[in-house]
């Protein structure tokens, strides 16, 4: 296994277990979040398709809380950002 593959599959394991991808950026070495999202969708890329489309269910999931969260949040601004944030990454988790 080469060491990006091992450090995909540590993503997908950490993210599996509830971590946040700024927990998993620090474990893995990575700066940010962003990283650690696009390890994780470039890791599940590489699974046979049964298990893409159960770790893409489970994280589309995990993006609904996280929106659900988000549009209770009070400054419009930020709020709008992070909603744009989301989308993003809903469309690169759709590209895998």
């Amino acid at each position: 296994m080469s060491p990006s593959t091992e450090v995909g599959e540590r993503v997908i394991a950490l993210r599996s277990e509830g971590n946040s991808f700024a927990d998993i950026a620090k474990t893995v070495g990575v700066k940010r979040s962003q990283d650690a999202f696009k390890l994780f969708v470039g890791a599940v890329e590489q699974r046979p398709a049964r298990q893409r489309t159960k770790l893409r269910a489970e994280e589309s999931a995990r993006l609904d809380a996280l929106e659900r969260r988000i549009r209770h949040k009070d400054d419009a601004d930020k709020r709008d950002r992070k909603l744009a944030s989301l989308g993003k990454l809903r469309k690169l988790l759709a590209g895998t």
